[in-house]
């Protein structure tokens, strides 16, 4: 079973939920990539990636301002620029936790440990050793190497 999956399964995340951790993911994976072009001196990858960081974040921002996705009940609420998400804030960080461990910043900014279910933590961390990322201990040893690079030098 994808963690993804038992994610949804084990934390029951709402629809908003659910969009807000995967567009924050998002912009962790655009992040991951800047900070790789950075590191190789990848001037145009950089701001490829400045480019997507804008499109990730208004991604967010939409979610956040979706009145589909809002849950209130009020109907006046309907058409407003920004509404606050009915979303608990636990269940969208262990979410962040869960999506974001393919990418090098989201490892460094969500461990595995922020995630409650100890099943649900130890199928990420699984599919995580299984991967064909490098542990933060490969990374540690060459300070360059935070993801393959994508953008030639």
């Amino acid at each position: 079973m994808y963690t993804t999956e038992l994610a949804a399964k084990t934390l029951e995340p709402t629809a908003v939920e659910d969009q807000l951790a995967e567009d924050y993911a998002s912009v962790l994976d655009v992040v991951s990539r800047l900070e790789q072009a950075l590191r190789d001196g990848a001037w145009r990858g950089v701001r490829d990636e400045l480019d997507q960081l804008v499109s990730a974040a208004e991604d967010m921002w939409s979610t956040l301002s979706d009145p589909d996705l809002d849950q209130s009940e009020d109907p006046l609420d309907v058409g407003r620029p920004f509404m606050t998400p009915t979303a608990d804030a636990a269940t969208v960080r262990q979410l962040i936790a869960v999506y974001a461990q393919p990418h090098a910043v989201g490892r460094m900014l969500y461990p595995t440990s922020l995630i409650a279910d100890p099943q649900l933590r130890g199928a990420v961390e699984n599919e995580s050793e299984q991967g064909p990322r490098q542990t933060v201990a490969d990374e540690s040893a060459d300070p360059r190497l935070l993801e393959p690079a994508a953008y030639p030098v």
